[in-house]
């Protein structure tokens, strides 16, 4: 894999991944390994009484293994990462990057005014 070509002016929305998926946070970590494993994606956002609220990532899965949690009983709410980390459709890669550098974090939600469009990782940024 290599780098893209400097397109760091770019919109954020032409490397995005559109059609990010939730899940509620009084589910079960079982419920969000299955959504994981099943549309092979490395993180699911959270949403607590219908609002979005964090994220659950592979990484949050593994650490919660380590712990050795429950996870047929641990609320994914309880172990999100949270509060979701945001930047406007408009914004430049160049800017992300910067953002999610500053944040270190490694998902970073597109959002058009208050409507979530997307998600952006650093994968987004490799071709193949």
């Amino acid at each position: 894999m290599t780098l893209r070509e400097p397109i760091y002016e770019e919109p954020v929305t032409s490397v995005m991944t559109k059609g990010v998926l939730f899940i509620e946070g009084e589910k079960n970590l079982n419920d969000a390994v299955k959504i994981i494993a099943d549309f092979d994606v490395g993180s699911v956002l959270v949403t607590v009484n219908n609002e979005p609220a964090g994220i659950i990532t592979t990484k949050d899965i593994v650490k919660a293994l380590f712990k050795k949690l429950d996870f047929g009983k641990t609320k994914i709410k309880e172990i999100m990462t949270s509060p979701l980390i945001s930047i406007s459709s408009r914004e430049t890669i160049s800017v992300a990057l910067v953002k999610m550098k500053e944040k270190r974090i490694n998902h970073l939600i597109v959002k058009d005014g208050e409507k979530i469009i997307g998600m952006l990782n650093p994968l987004n940024l490799l071709v193949v």
